[in-house]
């Protein structure tokens, strides 16, 4: 059996730690088989999350005619809204369900989530804490400047408690995992980030799965697998019939201009479901060249931008209703473009590219911005965007390289808390980098590195040069980086680090009220069909700044939301 990574494959490192012969590796930024050295064993494509390994010698299905499927409700999309979504509704009426998914297996982006906030819970309450979720909402409505709507927010801000406390009654294995954390007893910035009304958070503090990875930023194995496990669990206990490989590509009404039933794909042909309400929950749009070109050429331009998505997160749903006449936003969508950033090499070599002692040389080997502010995270465009080919390289040499280790090993770095197992093989993950093709150069000499990473050897020794007396000095005449962070690049080996964007989704698109309605382009909504999740406005913002909802916690609420909207159509 021939085993291959289909395209947009999200790094996850699940296949890359599970291979029994070490045959799956990076070349370039994306990980693919060595054919050379694959048994055929078939562990990778079982332990990826997203079923984006494919064995190339798998028989293919029969051909079928257009196939008819009657239901209640319809889901687009088995991530963590559709799922949540599904089951609601099933409970709430009794009726039937059909999730349709285009990707091999069902879970979305959720899979790969760590955790969705949350302001108050049955938890929050039996510790004593105060419900400040009236607080929040008001706060998030106030500070998003008209880009959301108050009756949405507040709704989605009590619905997120709601489900998880809907969750945690119905799944006694949640409770031996999760537990509830004081923002005092995390990091200051993590605490700034996340506490907005509450004075605690619930911690999913240990994997599930997946635990030989040593990145604790992203699952499977985290809070997001743990939703989608526990909802396809109860999706077999009440009939939920989840359909995989199961592409929707067109919605049908009838002459009212209600829904009627939704067009699908499917490996053999056709399939169409015939359904009184749907539910569009089939994610972001990030993998879609066509619509990321009409809302953010940049993306698309230079090195490609590394996404932590699914692969099937292409805009279906935009697609669908722009053809039925829906109305599409997507001057109100949010696409970060984080960098200058490691990603999505291993994790303690990302937090290493971080921290404000390295010097960062674009392609000409020009120092070209304050690595201590090197940009805002949340934004569209940031400090890669004017760089040539939109790369770049964060340099060390010998002596920093080992203080910045061992804050590593001791956790002492800005960010969500790190589990300090992650950080400990840091030397030996950086080493191997050093032998591939892109990830990170290793060099005796600056001149010898300057060579490797294919710039300018004047250029480059003489940004050196100023840089290091700038660190003499204790002032940076070029950025104005902070004197503490100041450390020369004078003593070898140098290490140099590939630095390019990467981007966390591309949410937002269809126009939905206050009741999750997908809306006409007259602003009325179409009966009988409803988003949730990344693909809807919801309570998406352009940017993070005056904090944020969270995307995993919106899939969640929103979820739940629709579903007792959907009951509420069909009873």
């Amino acid at each position: 059996m021939a085993y291959i990574i289909d395209k947009h494959c999200s790094t996850c490192h699940y296949c890359y730690n599970e291979c029994p012969v070490h045959a799956i590796g990076f070349v370039g930024v994306e990980y693919a088989i060595d054919q050379e050295k694959c048994i055929g064993c078939g562990k990778c494509e079982q332990v990826c999350p997203a079923g984006a390994i494919t064995n190339t010698e798998a028989p293919k299905p029969d051909p079928h005619e257009r196939r008819t499927i009657s239901c209640d409700a319809v889901v687009v999309g088995g991530g963590g809204a559709g799922l949540v979504a599904a089951v609601r509704y099933a409970e709430l009426t009794g009726k039937k369900v059909v999730v349709l998914e285009k990707a091999k297996k069902p879970g979305g982006n959720t899979t790969l989530g760590h955790n969705f906030i949350l302001r108050n819970s049955k938890l929050h309450t039996a510790a004593g804490y105060p419900d400040r979720r009236a607080e929040h909402a008001e706060r998030l409505f106030k500070n998003s400047e008209g880009q959301l709507s108050y009756e949405l927010v507040k709704k989605a801000t009590f619905a997120v408690t709601d489900m998880f406390d809907w969750m945690y009654d119905h799944n006694e294995d949640l409770k031996n995992h999760v537990k509830l954390l004081r923002f005092a007893d995390v990091s200051p910035d993590m605490a700034a980030f996340m506490s907005w009304g509450a004075e605690a958070y619930i911690d999913f503090p240990k994997r599930t799965t997946n635990t030989k990875s040593t990145d604790h930023s992203m699952g499977p194995g985290w809070m997001g697998t743990f939703v989608v496990e526990s909802m396809l669990k109860r999706c077999d206990e009440l009939g939920v019939t989840v359909l995989t490989e199961h592409g929707a590509k067109e919605l049908m009404l009838d002459k009212t201009g209600a829904f009627q039933g939704v067009l699908a794909a499917d490996p053999g042909g056709e399939t169409m479901v015939e359904a009184k309400c749907c539910l569009l929950a089939s994610g972001g749009f990030s993998n879609s060249k066509e619509i990321m070109n009409r809302v953010l050429p940049a993306y698309n331009e230079g090195f490609p931008t590394h996404t932590f998505t699914m692969a099937a997160n292409t805009g279906d749903a935009i697609l669908m209703v722009e053809a039925i006449g829906g109305a599409i936003d997507l001057e109100h969508v949010k696409i970060p473009l984080f960098g200058p950033t490691h990603h999505p090499f291993p994790y303690s070599s990302v937090c290493l590219a971080r921290f404000p002692e390295m010097m960062f040389v674009n392609n000409r080997g020009e120092r070209f911005t304050n690595e201590g502010r090197p940009g805002d995270p949340g934004q569209r465009l940031g400090p890669m965007e004017s760089q040539p080919n939109k790369t770049g390289w964060a340099i060390v040499d010998a002596a920093t390289l080992e203080l910045l280790g061992g804050r590593l090993v001791r956790g002492e770095m800005a960010g969500p808390p790190v589990d300090k197992d992650c950080m400990r093989p840091w030397r030996e993950q950086l080493e191997e980098e050093c032998t591939r093709d892109i990830a990170a150069k290793k060099a005796d000499t600056l001149e010898e590195l300057a060579e490797l990473l294919g710039v300018d050897k004047e250029t480059f020794l003489a940004q050196v040069e100023r840089y290091n007396a700038g660190c003499a000095a204790g002032v940076d005449d070029q950025f104005g980086k902070d004197a503490p962070f100041l450390k020369p690049v004078e003593q070898g080996p140098f290490y140099a680090l590939f630095l390019c964007r990467f981007n966390e989704g591309a949410e937002g698109g269809l126009v939905n009220d206050d009741n999750l309605r997908v809306l006409d382009k007259a602003g009325k909504p179409f009966p009988g069909l409803y988003a949730a999740g990344d693909c809807c406005r919801g309570l998406i913002k352009s940017d993070d700044r005056g904090g944020k909802f969270g995307e995993m916690g919106w899939a969640m609420a929103s979820g739940f939301l629709a579903a007792q909207e959907m009951a509420g159509y069909t009873a």
